[in-house]
């Protein structure tokens, strides 16, 4: 099973109707083809990562980065693993907040990273930054 983070631009403005209908479509395909995955939304900029069976997740990263609704798609870390972060979830998603202390690190990020247009560089560091703040956000779900 993969991990997989991309980051992308909004190609247009995106209305809470326009998430509202990703998401159903994504929940729905997603649980009938076993990805499971967060999406956070920050001012125009998609962050979200996948995980599944390599080919499937794969499948799925090409007809979202053949959608018209993204620009400047880049995949920015893909690991292998064993153990699904988001097993309950066909897709989780977080709206983020630029104003708000926790939510502000990954939004800057995620800004930087599509004006730098790097790579995965870094060393992994984005990806675990998401991973983190998904964990904080999955323990305040649950809690």
């Amino acid at each position: 099973m993969i991990q997989l983070l991309y980051v992308s631009g909004a190609s247009r403005e995106i209305s809470e109707r326009d998430l509202d209908d990703i998401l159903r479509t994504s929940r729905k395909n997603n649980q009938h083809n076993g990805i499971t995955g967060m999406l956070l939304w920050a001012d125009g900029v998609f962050i979200q990562i996948l995980e599944g069976e390599p080919d499937r997740v794969r499948r799925l990263v090409s007809r979202i980065q053949g959608d018209p609704r993204h620009c400047y798609f880049m995949v920015m870390h893909e690991q292998t693993t064993d153990e699904r972060l988001f097993s309950d979830w066909s897709m989780g998603f977080k709206k983020l907040d630029p104003q708000r202390a926790s939510d502000s690190d990954v939004f800057a990020l995620s800004k930087a990273a599509l004006a730098e247009r790097v790579g995965d560089n870094d060393g992994g560091m984005f990806f675990d930054i998401i991973l983190a703040f998904s964990r904080d956000f999955l323990s305040e779900v649950h809690a």
